[in-house]
């Protein structure tokens, strides 16, 4: 800490050097030198912060809120800065957890965040990096201990160091799951779940509201991608487009799926023909509505059986038809409210069977092989995962549309037809390597992709690998490229244009990646690599085998 003289004299160079800045003149630099001074502004603005908390530690040591004639220190800052609440707040928080702690008898100790407090005070984070960390911290908090807290926030800040705050928001994420698995209750699939309809308004619309969970999400975001693009569907025109594409898994794809093509989600035993009781005459009508009602089969009644040996169990011939039908009441009653019925046993909220009907509905959908196909797969699941984890029934999955599934609902899932399971070990059967044959890559490549990829492979791209293209990473098609699939890649239909229009280019790493290389101005020696879709190479120690 420096004294009062010297504090007082830095702070007068810097408030000449900055009267000095903002009369300066940029017009007449070139783009890679102002480029330069911005990335210099930006590093300086993340290292003199440490000054704004260690101002703020040091005022909030030294005098109460009452003393300076306020009730609180947010409406301090509000009234003396001019900023707002949540301004203050957010600079009080920093203050609180990035500047200097002094003991009871007066020791220096350090921050509360210190892996993040260094890495701000060398600039290689920025106050966004530290609040996501500050998010995962407080999640953190509430099922580990104050060690794992802290190594938890100093791998976080190591990784911050690289990406954007919005991949060190999924590095954060997918740290937690780790962690905590289960989720902060024994299941959080089981609680937190469900959908509730509200009531309608005056002009039809209801509204719906409520958490569904891995499965259900999967399920929807990858119907509604396809069946709720722009232009599919629309109650509006008047000749509406549903999905035109034919699904891949139709034995004939020309033609509409059939009876014979899609199997039934239950297969349906085999039943006898009846003769119908109805006469074949045309424009065949009964004369009197009785014998209408006994050409209906209606359904065999609940328990009948049962009762009738209830009744004749206790036939009593003192007790009255009344008195009979009160005691047959109560038995209804009593298989309403026992254990052995469905019913009984469900114990879940109207807005959980909801959500569950909802899912069901979604399944069956997905099961149909009815939905047609989004480039170049049917319309269903893709989830990957590891072959260690599946053996060891823990940990967490992704799917194509970029959600993460617990082991245990992975496994669930997978005992439904038609959904892609890939353990990534060995090639399937299918050609991956189709050299100048074919210039669109095939199911089987795709599939690959997405289960190596993940995603958009442009750094820091959240776009899911199920709305992403195939792109020839290693040389483009029309130089030559191969439709291999050891030089494609996953790439979203902006960023699949960057190599030919913006001087970015693309190489296949050793490691199987695709790498991005950026143009000279924006080549800052970041990663090439994106980790928005693999979290868990920032969470690997340096030491492990990826």
């Amino acid at each position: 800490m420096s004294d009062r003289e010297a504090v007082l004299a830095a702070f007068d160079a810097y408030d000449a050097v900055c009267k000095q800045l903002a009369a300066l003149d940029f017009t007449r630099m070139t783009p890679a030198e102002l480029f330069e001074l911005q990335s210099r502004r930006e590093h300086r603005a993340r290292t003199t912060a440490v000054a704004d908390h260690r101002i703020l530690s040091a005022l909030q040591a030294q005098a109460a809120p009452k003393d300076i004639g306020a009730r609180s220190w947010p409406e301090i800052l509000c009234t003396r800065l001019r900023i707002s609440k949540d301004e203050a707040d957010r600079r009080l928080a920093d203050a609180r957890d990035l500047g200097p702690r002094h003991g009871m008898n007066g020791e220096l100790l350090e921050p509360h965040m210190a892996a993040c407090a260094d890495e701000l005070a060398t600039g290689t984070i920025n106050r966004e990096h530290v609040h996501e960390i500050r998010k995962a911290l407080t999640a953190a908090a509430k099922h580990a201990d104050p060690a794992a807290c802290a190594e938890l926030e100093r791998v976080l800040a190591t990784a911050a160091t690289g990406i954007t705050p919005r991949t060190l928001r999924e590095v954060a994420t997918y740290a937690l799951n780790t962690l905590n698995p289960d989720g902060d209750g024994p299941d959080p699939a089981e609680h937190k779940r469900g959908i509730t309809f509200g009531r309608q308004d005056v002009d039809g619309m209801i509204r719906v509201s409520g958490h569904v969970d891995a499965e259900l999400g999967a399920y929807l975001k990858t119907i509604t991608q396809v069946w709720g693009a722009p232009g599919v569907n629309n109650p509006a025109d008047a000749e509406p487009v549903h999905n035109p594409v034919p699904n891949p898994l139709v034995d004939n794809p020309g033609m509409p799926p059939t009876a014979e093509s899609v199997p039934p989600a239950v297969p349906a035993e085999p039943r006898p023909p009846e003769a119908s009781p109805v006469p074949p005459e045309e424009n065949w009508l009964p004369d009197d509505a009785s014998v209408l009602a006994e050409l209906v089969d209606y359904p065999p009644e609940p328990f009948a059986e049962r009762r009738t040996a209830l009744d004749t169990a206790t036939g009593d011939p003192e007790l009255s038809a009344d008195q009979l039908a009160e005691r047959r009441s109560e038995f209804d009653s009593a298989l309403d409210a026992g254990e052995g019925t469905a019913a009984a046993r469900d114990t879940r909220t109207k807005a959980q069977r909801n959500h569950d009907a909802l899912k069901a509905v979604m399944r069956n959908a997905l099961m149909s092989k009815q939905l047609g196909q989004h480039g170049g797969l049917p319309v269903t699941v893709v989830v990957s995962t590891t072959l260690r984890e599946l053996q060891d029934a823990a940990g967490v999955a992704r799917t194509s549309v970029g959600t993460t599934m617990p082991i245990r609902d992975l496994i669930r899932l997978a005992e439904h037809a038609y959904h892609y399971l890939i353990v990534y070990r060995e090639h399937i059967a299918e050609p991956l390597y189709l050299a100048r044959t074919k210039r669109l890559a095939s199911k089987a490549q795709r599939l690959v992709m997405i289960s190596r990829d993940r995603g958009c492979t442009m750094p820091n791209c959240p776009v899911a690998g199920i709305d992403c293209e195939g792109m020839h990473a290693e040389l483009d098609w029309a130089s030559g490229g191969r439709t291999d699939i050891t030089g494609l890649g996953l790439g979203c239909g902006s960023d699949n244009q960057l190599a030919f229009e913006t001087g970015w280019a693309t190489t296949i790493g050793e490691d199987g990646r695709v790498h991005w290389h950026p143009p000279p101005l924006l080549d800052v020696g970041q990663d090439t690599l994106n980790h928005f879709h693999h979290p868990e190479e920032l969470l690997r120690p340096p030491d492990e085998d990826p």
